[in-house]
């Protein structure tokens, strides 16, 4: 893992998924516009996502068990234009 990467998981005190705001909006199928609006279809969650509590039924497996899901990183949340702007990642790199 680079420095900086490092340096900056280490601003969340020592744990990247405390920038997470538990709003499940990754969980569901995206699209991006022409001029760079995040659509949301809230029909197509996750099969893993528990809608009532917005969290991830195999969060410790979500990678190996949903071929969907993708690994977040600090460039995903500056660059990534797949998330929407109230994510918690977003809010705390852009």
């Amino acid at each position: 893992m680079s420095k900086s990467i490092a340096a900056l998981r280490a601003w969340f005190d020592g744990s990247w998924d405390n920038a997470c705001l538990r709003c499940g909006m990754c969980c569901y199928e995206r699209e991006v516009g022409e001029d760079g609006s995040v659509g949301i279809d809230f029909p197509a969650p996750c099969e893993f996502l528990d809608e009532d509590s917005r969290l991830c039924r195999v969060y410790d497996e979500r990678f190996t068990r949903c071929e969907r899901c993708r690994r977040l990183t600090p460039a995903a949340a500056l660059f990534g234009k797949h998330l929407p702007p109230t994510c918690g990642y977003v809010l705390r790199f852009r």
